[in-house]
């Protein structure tokens, strides 16, 4: 069934010309989980104007933090521009200064002549718009985005966060990194990054968990991965932790380092240094945890597209792999704002689908007594494939976990990352050709998936709480932000992680602007249940007071 158009579908992807830094009390309908006594915190894209200029894709917005409070039954709503040098400098001129993915910036006016000159050629305006994820490093919260800088949530209550950059080209000598680092069970938390000297690398970094100022200084390169083109490095979101392993996917999506060290030169944005080689492959490249050494075995598949890691863990002398993937990287071009708010000349959107996969990677291979040509998979109910080739490389085919369109997946991460697990959940489209207007439950052991729908809604990632004590791996509720296009409100929705009934939605007052973002975390409160007096007293809205007309 081919995807409905929504007439108010650009009111998604609108500025917000007021931030609400004070917490205003949403409406409840349902019931809030009396044990539900934490933070939602949420990151994306807020402002898309700057003067007369305009960002032009959905990945460069100036960040805004956004912070949904539960207790007592109750849930406020805040949110805050994260004071980055992007923004800064951005108000200071009323004009774009740091370029983005699809934005190219001026130079900034600060600079002197020598350093606007040099900014052609070396990157002294990487930008600090940490507009993608919030994550931690021992006890505290960062935002980040994909290049070497990140930022740390100093107040969670104001949203306020330091004054001073986190600068891993500094410490670490790396420039780019994946958005979703992780946290191991000890505590560490893992991310990669690339550097650029004597070739192209994908770093595996290890942070600390300690109290520091800048947690990068406490951090070192566990080990690194060659890029097979050191001048066509590939890009990359997420890669895959397990207990003993990392895995890293360098998929034929690649970043022309020759056209980005020319571009603002060139007067072209980063995303078109970016090249989709449909000829390509994907390779999997796995790195033992505790040495940083790289398996000899040379995992490759059929070129495609893909983002967002699902889980990765190891099972049978297996390490599985699940992944949200794209044939091709067509999606980043239909996340232009003016396609999104305006669509094609013929007014119509069609947006391409994500299927998840798995592919299973073989352990113990001897390439001299290992046959060729045989399935090599030995798990149970498994239909992937991993074959030894002719030239000593392992050819993947994946399995499909289901038939739902489906991506920004989220498991019960705790618990299951890195282990066999049996559920995720993720946002979904309807129908085939729809921007993602539905929540989705899969279990990937029966591959059966359960739906949650409402026109004229789009949720954001879904976030898995655990109840207290759970055992069940679904025991628990999911959170997601829904942003209702005909009503133009904004709610949080409470469902059932078990059998997806909804459990309550929290509506955001009609006057505060809440728009689509990104990714989240959610972060228990450390003191007792129940508003403080001093949330209390800055509550615009008391409960009951208005309609909750989502």
């Amino acid at each position: 069934m081919a995807a409905t158009p929504d007439p108010n579908f650009g009111y998604l992807f609108r500025s917000v010309n007021k931030e609400y830094p004070v917490p205003v009390e949403a409406c409840i309908t349902g019931t809030i989980p009396d044990w539900l006594d934490g933070s939602l915190l949420r990151n994306g894209p807020g402002k898309f104007e700057v003067g007369d200029d305009e960002y032009k894709h959905w990945f460069d917005g100036l960040a805004l933090i956004h912070r949904f409070n539960f207790r007592g039954g109750r849930v406020t709503y805040q949110n805050k521009f994260l004071r980055s040098d992007a923004y800064n400098k951005a108000m200071k001129y009323n004009r774009i200064i740091l370029s983005e993915f699809g934005t190219l910036g001026i130079p900034d006016p600060c600079r002197n002549i020598l350093e606007r000159f040099a900014s052609y050629f070396v990157p002294l305006n990487i930008t600090d718009n940490d507009l993608i994820n919030i994550f931690t490093i021992g006890d505290d919260l960062y935002a980040c985005t994909e290049t070497c800088f990140f930022r740390k949530l100093t107040n969670i209550e104001t949203l306020d966060f330091d004054k001073k950059k986190i600068n891993q080209f500094k410490t670490l000598g790396v420039l780019t990194a994946s958005a979703h680092p992780h946290v191991d069970r000890d505590g560490v938390t893992y991310n990669m990054a690339s550097s650029y000297i004597g070739g192209s690398w994908y770093n595996i970094v290890r942070y600390e968990p300690v109290k520091s100022d800048d947690p990068s200084k406490h951090a070192r390169i566990v080990g690194s991965i060659r890029a097979k083109n050191c001048l066509k490095p590939s890009y990359y979101h997420s890669f895959g932790m397990s207990e003993n392993y990392f895995v890293f996917l360098e998929q034929p999506l690649y970043v022309n380092l020759k056209k980005l060290a020319t571009s603002q030169l060139r007067n072209s944005a980063i995303c078109t240094c970016m090249e989709f080689d449909k000829e390509g492959k994907a390779y999997f490249h796995v790195m033992e945890k505790r040495t940083g050494k790289v398996l000899s075995i040379k995992y490759e598949a059929e070129g495609f597209f893909g983002m967002h890691v699902i889980n990765c863990f190891e099972e049978g002398g297996h390490v599985v792999f699940d992944m949200c993937c794209y044939k091709d990287d067509e999606l980043l071009q239909k996340f232009y704002l003016d396609y999104l708010r305006n669509g094609d000349p013929s007014g119509k959107r069609f947006f391409c689908a994500s299927i998840s996969q798995r592919f299973v990677l073989p352990l113990n291979i001897d390439k001299t007594t290992t046959p060729r040509g045989q399935n090599l998979v030995t798990l149970k109910d498994s239909t992937a494939k991993a074959v030894l080739q002719k030239d000593g490389s392992v050819f993947l085919t994946p399995e499909q976990l289901s038939d739902a369109i489906t991506d920004m997946p989220r498991i019960n991460y705790e618990q299951y990352n890195g282990r066999p697990y049996s559920y995720f959940y993720g946002v979904a489209a309807y129908r085939r050709g729809d921007f993602t207007n539905a929540l989705v439950k899969v279990n990937v052991k029966r591959k059966s998936t359960i739906m949650w729908h409402e026109n004229d809604c789009y949720p954001s990632e879904p976030v898995f709480v655990a109840s207290p004590g759970a055992v069940a791996e679904d025991d628990g509720v999911i959170v997601s932000t829904v942003i209702n296009t005909r009503t133009k409100r904004a709610f949080l929705l409470v469902l059932d992680a078990a059998d997806f009934s909804e459990i309550a939605r929290a509506v955001v007052p009609e006057e505060v602007d809440c728009p689509v973002s990104f990714h989240a975390l959610y972060v228990p409160n450390m003191s007792p249940s129940g508003l403080t007096a001093t949330e209390d007293a800055k509550c615009n809205f008391q409960n009951g007071r208005e309609v909750c007309v989502a």
